[in-house]
């Protein structure tokens, strides 16, 4: 054998050692990583190589693959950690844009049932006209049953061109009875803030329903609040009752109208640092009391704690959600999203409602079926409400 042979043949077994090496020692960093055995890209590609040889169930591989995504981050175990597709991240926006066409509600899949379940019905929108109420569940969509469907599906589905029609097969728990309804999709303009003028005992109480915290929210808020302070009103109400939360930045704009100069809250992230939020000394400075319920979270939290906290108003109602946590959207270069638990949040006085929530100045207990029709309910049959004016009229 000569020289040549002799080399290549070293070089040859040198270069298979190295490669050898190598995957041995990607090998065990993948072991360190990810605590032994395959590595999650590894694992995914013997399974999808699996289920495409040997499945007789017909897969989507676009839908698979998006499954994965979301089941990645359901292992964080934070119900509020979740990942947006591209159809359900342009949801998103267009919800907190404030603009949409469709029906005018808001809504979630509730575990228990899966069924889409109505949060909120936007005053003056299709589906108020219609007589839909908050709590009402869908089960069918033009006829289709929906129940179980991905919610951005059953979106999808009654989403829509303006001056269409869809059918909606509607569930009402309280009646425990079900019913079609036909509703014409619109161009929809989501009214976050509706506000009247009480004049009660010679008395003109504003008050102020702020249904949650989107992009429009702060310039409707601002609106109701001129108009009743050209109105003369000598007082405020403002109901926070089943508003879900929102915006912070919105609901720290309507805070520094409501509180004195100081901290409206602050946020502390996963390092440890804080974010703070401060009011400026130009604030209504009138009597004031908030209303919230056991569906009142997050946002609504932070306005509401920061009245108590500053002692500038009292609370009435039920024990809030406890929601006192941040969440951030992250985009990522698909086009597609995550949102992330990224911070906690406290009230001026340092206090982490999550979990918790805040407790009213004056407890006052509803039953679920007036909880539903808060909003629409006379005022008089209202007794949260009307605790509230009594307070407010007491400062």
């Amino acid at each position: 054998m000569n020289k040549k042979t002799t080399f290549a043949i070293g070089l040859l077994v040198g270069m298979l050692l190295m490669l050898v090496t190598i995957s041995a020692f990607q090998t065990y960093i993948n072991n360190r990583r990810w605590g032994g055995g395959l590595s999650p890209n590894a694992k995914v590609e013997q399974i999808y190589s699996l289920v495409n040889r040997h499945s007789i169930v017909p897969f989507d591989r676009a839908e698979m693959v998006e499954n994965m995504y979301r089941g990645l981050l359901a292992g964080v175990g934070d119900p509020y950690t979740q990942y947006f597709c591209v159809d359900s991240l342009e949801d998103l926006r267009t919800r907190t844009a404030g603009t949409f066409v469709g029906i005018g509600v808001r809504a979630f899949v509730d575990p228990a049932d899966q069924k889409l379940t109505l949060e909120r019905v936007f005053q003056g929108a299709p589906a108020y006209n219609a007589g839909l109420l908050h709590g009402d569940k869908v089960y069918t969509v033009d006829g289709k049953d929906v129940v179980g469907m991905l919610q951005s599906d059953i979106v999808d589905m009654i989403l829509g061109e303006a001056g269409t029609t869809v059918v909606l097969g509607i569930y009402r728990p309280d009646e425990n009875r079900r019913f079609d309804v036909d509703i014409v999709r619109a161009q929809v303009i989501v009214p976050t803030v509706s506000h009247e003028m009480l004049e009660i005992d010679g008395r003109k109480t504003g008050f102020i329903r702020i249904d949650g915290f989107e992009d429009p929210t702060y310039s409707q808020f601002a609106h109701a609040l001129e108009e009743l302070i050209y109105l003369g009103m000598d007082s405020l109400i403002i109901d926070l009752r089943n508003n879900p939360g929102g915006l912070l930045n919105r609901v720290v704009q309507i805070s520094n109208r409501l509180v004195p100069e100081g901290i409206i809250t602050f946020t502390e992230d996963v390092d440890g640092y804080r974010r703070y939020s401060y009011s400026s000394a130009d604030y209504l400075g009138l009597p004031l009391v908030v209303l919230i319920n056991e569906r009142s979270a997050s946002a609504s939290e932070v306005l509401a704690g920061a009245v108590q906290d500053t002692g500038v108003g009292s609370l009435v109602g039920q024990q809030s959600f406890g929601k006192g946590i941040v969440q951030n959207l992250f985009s990522l270069s698909d086009q597609t999203a995550i949102k992330l638990t990224i911070a906690k949040y406290f009230t001026p006085n340092g206090i982490s409602i999550h979990d918790i929530g805040l407790t009213p100045d004056f407890v006052v207990e509803m039953d679920d079926a007036d909880t539903r029709r808060i909003g629409t309910m006379p005022h008089e049959d209202d007794v949260q409400l009307q605790i509230a004016i009594r307070m407010v009229h007491r400062k």
